[in-house]
């Protein structure tokens, strides 16, 4: 009954949110693929120490680069959707936003945190290592904001052109590793490397799509409502990719090394699944944020692609799960135990994903606060009491079931919240939101 609502003109009418969707998760496998290539070469050359300080240093630039985020690719996604020149001046002030974060969070990060790997960084040159990570880093941020300038332009193509070349690169660089005195350090580099290089080419040549130039004046009158949007979606997004990052800490620190393989190789499988209900958010929030977006239509839409396409994935698990055994060996046996039940948590997780995107869209803060607040306090919470410890219901079994346990307890507040919004609210963007209320007004309108 629910897929009797979309008639085919209505469907045409979301040509570009199922096209940017598509797009998306379709870059979502070539990263997968890329990523698994890559690691299966390396693993070939036996250079498994080497692999392991390089990835640590790749995932702190991930980490970073989150840390460093500010809420700009939301922010822009709404303020920053057209070719105006309001819209070239705040993606500029993005750009060398992200600059100054980006070099800061880096120093914060190697200094206060001080990761072992950091010593291959040392190791070839002390002040040259850290401006390498932060260049890294800050490339890795651009890239994020100019694939949103792309998306609002509907250019998808340049989205996924870029995920495939940096894939490409990723793996044809990989010779010359084998020739170098500093193999981790080339290894880092081959793998943060080419999506740094296509932040820094992304920000120079954004502007052909968009028929423009980067200019820092005049003020947009929309400026200080972009810096609060900023503001309370950074926040939000801080609380909304916490648990990618707590819950595999909180593994690691209370079980052994071979458990914790084990899990890793699950939640590897499980967090490329998971972005596909993210992909398609993100296309949401590039077309949703355009002036008389039938938002709540779209929403509609959007949740049954991820709840389907989640659903089936789930389904694979169950039933293909000996798959894991099979490819990885009898040790990993924990892996396709818990797999299944931490993939069936992507079918809640696509309905707070998607009502979350629809919260941001609308400017609903505290339904946004709301809304990752439960989120990270669901799952980590319960991983905290769950994980240590070594009888029945620990472990593993403690991480798999905080994780199910609190994305169902978060899809449940997600759309309680979402509904409380919608009697508030309306179903359109409105073309100038209030600079001064915390929450603007949406017109209503019917869907």
């Amino acid at each position: 009954m629910l897929l009797a609502r979309f008639r085919p003109q209505r469907a045409s009418g979301h040509r570009h949110l199922l096209t940017g969707s598509g797009v998306l998760v379709i870059g979502a496998g070539v990263q997968a693929v890329g990523g698994t290539l890559f690691s299966l070469i390396v693993a070939k050359w036996d250079v498994k120490a080497d692999f392991g300080n390089a990835s640590a240093l790749f995932t702190s630039v991930l980490f970073v680069t989150y840390v460093a985020g500010l809420g700009l690719p939301v922010s822009l996604a709404r303020y920053s959707a057209d070719r105006s020149d309001d819209a070239h001046v705040l993606f500029s002030w993005a750009v060398i936003a992200s600059l100054v974060s980006s070099v800061a969070a880096s120093a914060l990060y190697l200094g206060v945190v001080h990761p072992k790997a950091a010593q291959v960084l040392w190791g070839w040159n002390r002040v040259g290592g850290f401006l390498l990570f932060a260049l890294v880093v800050t490339g890795s941020a651009l890239s994020l904001i100019v694939d949103v300038r792309w998306m609002t332009m509907r250019r998808w193509n340049l989205v996924l052109l870029r995920i495939v070349l940096v894939g490409v690169a990723k793996v044809a660089l990989l010779p010359l590793e084998r020739a170098s005195d500093h193999r981790a350090l080339y290894l880092f580099l081959f793998l943060g490397g080419p999506v740094a290089v296509s932040g820094f080419i992304g920000v120079l040549l954004v502007n052909r799509t968009t028929g423009g130039r980067h200019r820092l004046g005049p003020w947009p009158a929309t400026a200080h409502a972009a810096m609060r949007y900023s503001l309370v979606n950074y926040l939000s997004t801080l609380a909304y990719q916490a648990p990618y990052f707590a819950l595999p800490v909180i593994v690691l620190v209370h079980v052994d090394a071979a458990t914790n393989s084990s899990f890793y190789v699950a939640w590897g499988i499980v967090a490329i699944a998971f972005y596909v209900p993210s992909a398609i958010g993100q296309a949401l929030l590039a077309e949703g944020g355009k002036e008389g977006a039938q938002v709540r239509t779209q929403v509609r839409l959007a949740l049954v692609l991820a709840i389907g396409l989640m659903g089936l994935g789930t389904l694979a698990t169950f039933v293909g799960r000996g798959v894991v055994v099979a490819a990885y060996g009898q040790g990993y046996h924990e892996s396709a135990r818990i797999l299944p039940a931490m993939m069936l948590a992507g079918i809640p997780w696509a309905i707070t994903s998607l009502y979350l995107t629809e919260a941001r869209v609308l400017h609903r803060h505290a339904t946004t606060v709301t809304i990752t607040v439960v989120l990270t306090a669901a799952i980590i919470i319960p991983a905290l009491v769950l994980v240590p410890g070594t009888g029945k219901g620990h472990g593993l079994d403690g991480a798999s079931t905080s994780w199910l346990v609190g994305n169902v307890i978060a899809a449940v507040v997600a759309t309680g919240a979402t509904w409380l919004g919608r009697r508030r609210g309306g179903a359109f963007v409105s073309a100038e939101p209030d600079p001064v209320l915390p929450q603007p007004e949406i017109p209503a309108a019917a869907v």
